[in-house]
């Protein structure tokens, strides 16, 4: 077997692209793996990240875009301009995030009325945005600027066989090449994806404004009739608003009928953080979790040793 690096030991060649890491809402109240996971792993890759100061809710385009545009396009300008301050462009995780974020960036940059109507509210708190910055998504920071070739030569498997679930705000690009981003780079990261019919499945999150019940029974609950019959390890996710769904679909109906989801649910970013070598404890992975990921903490230790 050829001979992997120990993480300390893989360090970015160069720093030269800067990026504000928008964590929005979920991520460090539910979610403190996957932060840590990313903040650990981007840097030993060459991406020099910090935290996008200041920020606030995103806000969700499904919620406010049919309440009051201005509204959403202002929040999101004022997370934008921070980073613009800093002059980093924006990384998202949270497909959700990303697509508010990425949206609202490119109609500010298109439309110039809209960006002077924004800029107008803005200087109420002494802010202006000049729409000069990018939004990215993490799977496009890894996929295009890390290369799948690169975290293959530079990472060991974890070994364990995995189901996706890429959300339905991961497939805004006609190409879908999101979606071909999340599923190369975790196979270059475990022995096997599995596929399963459902796997294009919405979670259920923007159904449960309308209907708890029906996002609960109709969406997550069929998805995890299907994953439960997979023999899979994990199921990955990057979205932070399709795990706050999924957590809560757990514990509901867990409560009402008795169901038990013991699937571990984990981040792309711990398989990468895994593959290497960064120790579970060292970005928490075993805390605040759906279900408990000591099985796949035992066979990344027996492939270790």
């Amino acid at each position: 077997m050829t001979d992997i690096p120990n993480s300390s030991d893989i360090t970015a060649s160069s720093m030269k692209t800067r990026y504000s890491f928008f964590l929005g809402c979920v991520m460090p109240v539910k979610m403190p793996w996957a932060e840590s996971a990313i903040m650990q792993t981007l840097p030993r890759f060459g991406i020099d990240l910090e935290y996008l100061k200041k920020a606030t809710c995103c806000p969700r385009a499904g919620v406010w875009i049919s309440v009051d545009e201005r509204v959403w396009l202002t929040l999101a300008s004022y997370n934008l301009l921070q980073a613009e301050g800093e002059g980093r462009d924006v990384m998202a995780s949270c497909n959700g995030c990303y697509v508010t974020l990425y949206e609202a960036n490119k109609l500010l940059k298109e439309n110039p009325e809209k960006l002077n109507e924004v800029n107008g509210y803005l200087a109420e708190t002494h802010n202006h945005y000049n729409a000069s910055i990018k939004v990215r998504h993490l799977l496009e920071v890894l996929y295009e600027e890390v290369g799948v070739d690169r975290i293959k030569l530079e990472t060991r498997r974890v070994p364990i066989r995995v189901a996706l679930h890429p959300g339905c705000h991961m497939r805004i690009f006609e190409d879908g090449r999101l979606v071909r981003y999340f599923t190369e780079l975790t196979g270059a990261l475990v022995d096997e994806v599995v596929q399963y019919e459902e796997e294009q499945m919405c979670c259920g999150l923007q159904a449960n404004l309308a209907d708890r019940q029906f996002a609960t029974y109709e969406r997550a609950k069929k998805k995890f009739d299907a994953l439960k019959a997979l023999n899979v390890d994990a199921l990955v996710i990057v979205c932070s608003g399709c795990y706050d769904q999924f957590e809560r679909a757990v514990q509901i109906l867990k409560k009402e009928i008795g169901y038990e989801f013991n699937l571990p649910i984990i981040h792309l970013a711990e398989l990468l953080a895994l593959s290497i070598g960064t120790n579970p404890d060292e970005f928490g992975m075993r805390y605040l979790r759906t279900a408990p990921v000591d099985s796949i903490i035992a066979k990344w230790e027996s492939d270790r040793r």
